[in-house]
């Protein structure tokens, strides 16, 4: 049952959003030819929040991370994050790693068996080189972890340049606009595992559900 006073949060158009958020937020997650009424289809979905993308990345963290699990934060920047200030519930365990050290960031990974996500923080896609994102992605296949990217500007195709590796990506349209798209068979995993009853990111999405056109088509393959 989606709980009351939720939907004053979410922003809810024909479909998910209204039609020139639509074409922004498909034009940062990828360069292929994308129909919002049909985005379902790719096996993500999209929820818009009529709140500032530090809203959005809170209610992830504090559904998608259990409270028995750890998070691995990485940083573009020398500067570790301060994980209260990312919405990262005290009870979780977090490191803090940057991009330039991945040695250490695969060995961690191997000593610690309860750690399995990753939040990459980075100002754009531009940040990071391509041999650094291969290295990333491959130890992240490895190890089978989940992907959690977090970028502060508008940015174009990260889908496309994460070989579609990305699991639950947020990001802003403005001050009061952000979004996530979120990979569904991860987003069907966050039910009842909200800490704050207004960050329940599962709740958001079957509002958003509540609003779709009934007719569903298969996936695509």
């Amino acid at each position: 049952m989606i709980r009351q006073g939720i939907d004053k949060n979410l922003s809810v158009g024909k479909v998910l959003m209204e039609e020139d958020m639509d074409a922004r937020v498909l034009q940062m997650w990828s360069k292929k030819e994308l129909n919002a009424d049909r985005f379902y289809q790719t096996g993500f979905e999209t929820i818009l929040f009529n709140q500032s993308k530090d809203f959005a990345l809170e209610t992830v963290l504090s559904s998608v991370v259990p409270w028995d699990k750890e998070l691995l934060i990485l940083n573009s920047l020398d500067t570790p994050i301060e994980p209260r200030r990312v919405g990262i519930h005290p009870e979780t365990l977090s490191h803090n790693i940057t991009l330039c050290d991945l040695g250490s960031m695969e060995l961690l990974v191997q000593s610690r068996p309860r750690l399995s996500y990753i939040l990459l923080n980075i100002p754009d896609v531009q940040t990071l080189a391509d041999n650094v994102l291969k290295q990333l992605l491959q130890i992240i296949s490895r190890n089978k972890l989940t992907l959690i990217v977090n970028c502060d500007l508008e940015v174009t195709a990260l889908n496309d340049r994460f070989m579609g590796a990305i699991d639950f990506m947020v990001g802003k349209l403005h001050k009061l606009r952000s979004f996530v798209v979120a990979r569904r068979s991860k987003l069907v995993a966050t039910e009842g595992n909200s800490r704050k009853l207004n960050m329940d990111l599962h709740a958001y999405w079957q509002l958003s559900l509540s609003k779709r056109n009934a007719f569903l088509e298969p996936m695509v393959s």
